[in-house]
């Protein structure tokens, strides 16, 4: 085998070591992402689409400081669940924290603000309460969400599940389901331009932290290459960015 071939081979063997050149080797992180305003936003601006929103910015930030680069994916989801499960993404925004996701994804040690969940109704529909008067309801959620911790009832709802809260949101307006479960401050953005017979209910769930979630199969994990991006997600907590962030979104109304 000559010289040249040997090199050859060893290139090869690094790049496939370092995950076929995406992660770690090409600086590149892989963002699952669906459209969420305020919080993730995807714009359609022509021939590509734009991103921004409370959690994008928050990594821009943390990832220019930390020296990554980032390209973002647009999926839904529960499809992004499934791409941090298998490895097809490095990173995902905004994913609650649980014993099943832990398994497959390291969430990075700066929760991101808490998300106020609201409660949707009918307009001309009693107004609910209290989380006992969810029973025995048809409630729409997104898919592959989970409200476990802010509903201990939740084995008497009737769960309904879709891709995205527009489609929820109708659902609603046209009677074929009775509640919707949305962050709220998505919410106001999502019907501030829409006139559907629908109203927040006075009962708003606890919201739980949030966070920034690592794929336990990226490169960026497995060659443990991620605590830098880590320390600035946390300088940015201590030094207020994260509060600058979502004020500026959750005062704009966008």
């Amino acid at each position: 085998m000559t010289g040249f071939a040997r090199r050859l081979i060893g290139l090869c063997t690094l790049i496939v070591l370092c995950g076929g050149g995406k992660g770690v080797l090409a600086g590149e992180l892989v963002v699952a992402i669906n459209d969420a305003p305020p919080y993730r936003i995807v714009a359609e601006a022509g021939q590509e689409p734009e991103f921004s929103g409370i959690y994008v910015e928050v990594l821009k930030e943390a990832a220019s400081r930390a020296g990554h680069t980032l390209r973002f994916d647009v999926v839904p989801f529960r499809r992004a669940l499934y791409l941090m499960d298998e490895g097809g993404a490095d990173i995902m925004l905004g994913p609650n924290r649980s014993p099943e996701r832990e398994k497959f994804m390291y969430f990075f040690d700066a929760a991101l603000p808490d998300e106020p969940k609201a409660i949707y109704q009918p307009a001309l529909a009693p107004d609910i309460r209290q989380v006992e008067e969810l029973a025995g309801l048809h409630v729409g959620v997104l898919r592959g969400a989970s409200y476990i911790d802010a509903l201990p009832s939740e084995d008497s709802i009737k769960w309904m599940e879709a891709a995205d809260y527009t489609t929820l949101f109708r659902m609603l307006d046209q009677g074929r389901i009775d509640a919707v479960i949305v962050p709220e401050l998505l919410a106001a953005d999502l019907l501030s331009n829409k006139k559907l017979a629908v109203r927040k209910a006075s009962l708003v769930l606890e919201g739980e932290p949030s966070f920034i979630g690592l794929s336990r199969k990226s490169p960026l994990f497995l060659g443990q290459k991620y605590r830098g991006l880590e320390e600035e997600l946390i300088k940015m907590r201590e030094d207020g960015t994260f509060d600058d962030i979502y004020r500026r979104y959750a005062g704009s109304g966008s």
